[in-house]
């Protein structure tokens, strides 16, 4: 599987997934936070109606370096070809979902910001190859 992605005019990465609860799934664009070491983080508009289910509680340190208590729910989401079990934040006060690097671990990241490429390979995919980009890798017999 390779996944693409979007770069938009802020430099941002932005990532398609599909989230599903027990009631609801949704396709959703979700914005990849380098600095978020866990996997999902949803506003809380978003995770109601998907009906998901609370996992725990458990302290987070903030990017501001302030720690604070959040409520962890179970979510699944279709990442390429797997279905996969993601532990997601729920948060009241943002907009935008968040995906952390947690969910890449395994895969490769290319990123082109001249040509607002992002590419996801997962593992055993052939080499991913932005169209276009100079650094990218051919196969010679």
């Amino acid at each position: 599987m390779i996944l693409h992605g979007s770069i938009d005019d802020k430099n941002q990465l932005w990532v398609p997934i599909e989230v599903a609860g027990d009631t609801e799934h949704r396709e959703i664009s979700a914005l990849l936070d380098t600095g978020f070491t866990g996997e999902l983080v949803l506003p809380l508009h978003i995770a109601v109606p998907l009906g998901l289910k609370l996992v725990g509680i458990s302290s987070c340190t903030l990017a501001n370096g302030l720690e604070t208590k959040q409520m962890l729910f179970s979510a699944s989401i279709n990442w390429g070809t797997q279905k996969r079990l993601v532990t997601a934040i729920v948060v009241a006060d943002i907009e935008e979902v968040l995906m952390g690097v947690s969910l890449l671990h395994g895969y490769t990241l290319l990123v082109d910001y001249q040509q607002k490429q992002l590419v996801i390979k997962e593992p055993g995919t052939d080499d991913p190859q932005i169209a276009g980009s100079a650094g990218s890798t051919e196969q010679k017999s």
